[in-house]
């Protein structure tokens, strides 16, 4: 089985990735329950300093008369138990009235009365005297506030419930007031329930999209290590012959003692030529280098038909020699483009050139031209050996050659193609590739009347 390499960098990625998601939205989860909690129990404490200042305001002291929404107070002796005391809060007319007379603040006519959800309970010199109505507390069973309540607001738990509450002193009265916070706690506790469910989401959400974005990161890079690979090995490849064929050359002639030169001329030329390949395959390499690096601009602008003549010029000869057929097809108007002309020129000449080189005797070579409003078209066509369907991905690979190819012994060191990929990317010419293995090839270049 292939190893990875890469698996650990898209552990890494991932893990990084998760972390800092997950850190985002722990600060998140904080920040929003920080905010909520101290903002969800801002009415209560709102109303408790409320009362606070009203019962604070005047001196405190009781009489038999409440005009503080009577029906909203149990006496100290109408305290009922279990059912009797649930009756009593259902009929407020059977209530012992009593009235504080700090309570005798009306408005418009009305008593000022005290908010139903909130809970008042005096004590005369720590003896209790009334309590509003209320389902938590009894006689028997009155709260105990913490010693800080009486310097500010504080947190109850009573019986299961939860409060809010502060104490007023007033003169001989101590005056305790209570609102249930039940509801609050609840929603902060489904605040709470709600981010940690919401976290575990979004965690198992962002592992999914840090895998799925690491896999797209490692994929180029993947790619590029391949093609590192695949260029080595067939660089590997190109000068393993020439060398081969150097040594074995170079061994002859070292234990050929006492031979002239003209008794090895032949093996003497073989490793020249073989030497001039390698010179050739080096200045390709150095040429494509300068190629990605989009170096030497140089756009001019020149007629058409000038740049065919030039370029068609010489093979038209060279098919002759070579027995084959060379056709060029051209628009017949006038037309001028602004292009680097020898860089199109080069690319150009690779096609057809990979076209003569990949063509038998009697082959038919066409290079045909057409107008296309602001693009030019240049096609290569031959009815050589073809390229085939699987092979047709690696063709524009530096050293890349197929195998067949390798087999009949056609002689070039696969540079050429890719270095007709470098120019037209720097150039934004579109490249397209039709060809069949065994009836011929159709390299086709689109390329933009004015260069950029």
């Amino acid at each position: 089985m292939k190893k990875d390499i890469f698996l650990a960098t898209k552990k890494n990625i991932i893990f990084i990735s998760t972390s800092v998601v997950f850190a985002c939205l722990i600060v998140f989860a904080i920040i929003t329950h920080g905010l909520y909690s101290s903002k969800v129990l801002d009415n209560v404490d709102h109303q408790l300093l409320e009362q606070q200042k009203f019962l604070i305001e005047q001196p405190f002291t009781l009489n038999s008369e409440l005009s503080l929404d009577e029906a909203n107070f149990i006496p100290y002796e109408n305290q009922l138990e279990g059912e009797d005391k649930i009756d009593a809060l259902s009929k407020p007319e059977d209530q012992k009235e009593i009235q504080h007379e700090n309570f005798d603040d009306k408005q418009k006519g009305k008593p000022k009365r005290i908010p139903p959800n909130l809970i008042v309970i005096i004590y005369n010199n720590n003896n209790f005297e009334v309590m509003s109505k209320n389902l938590y507390f009894s006689e028997d069973d009155l709260p105990v506030l913490p010693t800080s309540a009486e310097d500010e607001i504080a947190t109850l738990t009573s019986n299961g419930y939860s409060f809010r509450s502060i104490v007023i002193n007033n003169g001989d009265y101590k005056i305790q007031v209570l609102a249930n916070i039940d509801a609050e706690v609840s929603s902060l506790n489904r605040l709470r329930t709600s981010i940690v469910v919401s976290l575990v989401i979004l965690i198992i959400v962002a592992i999914i999209l840090s895998t799925y974005l690491a896999s797209r990161v490692i994929k180029p890079i993947r790619e590029a290590y391949e093609k590192q690979v695949y260029f080595v090995q067939d660089a590997s490849h190109e000068m393993r012959t020439p060398l081969a064929v150097i040594k074995g050359k170079l061994e002859l002639l070292a234990h050929s003692w006492g031979d002239t030169i003209d008794d090895h001329f032949e093996h003497i030329s073989k490793m020249m030529s073989e030497v001039r390949g390698l010179e050739k395959l080096n200045s390709d390499l150095l040429l494509l280098s300068k190629e990605d690096l989009d170096l030497a601009v140089n756009i001019t602008n020149f007629k058409l038909d000038d740049f065919i003549d030039d370029l068609s010029e010489f093979y038209v000869d060279l098919a002759e020699i070579k027995e084959k057929n060379f056709k060029v097809v051209k628009p017949k108007e006038e037309i001028f483009v602004q292009w680097d002309y020898d860089k199109i020129k080069r690319s150009t000449v690779i096609l057809i050139e990979n076209a003569f080189k990949y063509t038998g005797e009697n082959g038919e070579i066409t290079l045909s031209i057409y107008d296309m409003n602001k693009y030019i078209k240049i096609a290569v066509k031959d009815n050589g050996v073809g390229i085939k369907e699987e092979e047709q991905k690696r063709i524009f690979d530096r050293f890349y050659r197929s195998e067949a190819v390798r087999g009949q012994n056609i002689s070039g060191t696969g540079i050429g193609l890719s270095l007709l990929k470098s120019i037209s990317k720097n150039f934004g010419i579109k490249l397209k590739v039709n060809s069949e293995y065994g009836v011929g090839s159709e390299f086709i270049l689109i390329i933009p009347k004015i260069i950029k």
